[in-house]
């Protein structure tokens, strides 16, 4: 899915962009109608090479000194913009807040490209944050499912850290600070430790091998990483989630807790997964599918906009 054609696309990355070798994408996916080929590269933004531009796509309210940036999910195989992206940035504006919607890298790349698209989402924010009037330290995330995902490894595994890859020299971008200020977790898929996702953070090899499984979840396993410092935690999933354990989200508040991370923590009875913005969703396509009640979670919304106006000031 694409934007609005109206909406103006911002690369965050100078000439050089870490990981982009611009060799085909046939080491690890096919063309024959897959999700990703059919969603992100023919009608999406992403290219058949390594060589996709990550950006953003402002969602501007005049005099706001906050900034949030939405990270859609999608298992980091594509990206849900509409109610996860673009409906986010609708709700935060009429709260005042200022927004971001980040198009970032996901599958066929690897780990850790998509959260160097992040942090330096931040630091292109903070670097350019008189030019659209918000203040540097007032920039928050917030991500969804996947997206969920990233925002947390982004804040805790990777925070400030130098951008390491072959061939990149950092810029004057690179000079400021890569993490947020504050983060919100909306279902997040927040363990990969035995998970599945690891097939498309990483590949199937790295899955499949017990030890090389362990190495990568020490990386990337968020409550292993968590310490004092660390930005404030907004978190949320409702129970009956049918796609991530809405519990591994309350292990990762009690090791914030453990840590004096601040944290605000909300468990929905019901709601299901993906709920983004709230809004009712077309009829399913198998008969007989009953739509999630969202009249719980939509809640979690303007508990949101509270905690961030709280968290950063208003």
């Amino acid at each position: 899915m694409k934007f609005d054609k109206s909406k103006e696309l911002i690369p965050i990355w100078g000439d050089v962009i870490p990981g982009n070798t611009g060799e085909s994408k046939h080491d690890r996916m096919h063309w024959d109608d897959t999700l990703v080929y059919r969603e992100e590269i023919k009608d999406g933004y992403a290219k058949e090479t390594y060589a996709d531009v990550p950006f953003l796509v402002p969602y501007l309210v005049p005099g706001s000194k906050k900034c949030v940036i939405s990270c859609p999910g999608g298992a980091y195989l594509s990206k849900s913009i509409d109610n996860e992206g673009e409906q986010i940035a609708e709700f935060l504006n009429a709260a005042g807040i200022s927004c971001f919607v980040l198009w970032y890298r996901a599958y066929p790349y690897k780990a850790p490209y998509m959260f160097l698209d992040l942090q330096r989402a931040i630091r292109f924010l903070r670097f350019h944050a008189e030019e659209y009037g918000f203040d540097p330290d007032q920039i928050a995330t917030v991500g969804f499912s996947a997206g969920g995902n990233l925002a947390g490894v982004q804040a805790v595994c990777f925070r400030d850290a130098p951008v390491e890859a072959d061939g990149y020299e950092p810029d004057e971008t690179d000079r400021m600070n890569g993490a947020p200020n504050a983060v919100g977790l909306i279902y997040p898929a927040v363990t990969v430790a035995d998970d599945k996702i690891q097939v498309v953070m990483a590949d199937a090899e790295t899955y499949n091998d017990p030890e090389a499984r362990k190495k990568f979840s020490k990386r990337y396993e968020m409550k292993e990483h968590v310490k004092e410092g660390d930005a404030p935690m907004f978190l949320c999933n409702a129970v009956d989630d049918d796609a991530i354990n809405a519990f591994h989200m309350v292990d990762f508040a009690r090791a914030c807790r453990e840590k004096k991370v601040p944290c605000e923590l909300h468990v929905f009875p019901y709601g299901g997964h993906g709920f983004g913005g709230c809004r009712p969703q077309p009829a399913p396509p198998i008969p007989g599918m009953v739509p999630p009640d969202l009249s719980a979670v939509t809640q979690w919304k303007e508990l949101f906009v509270s905690w961030l106006n709280r968290t950063l000031g208003t």
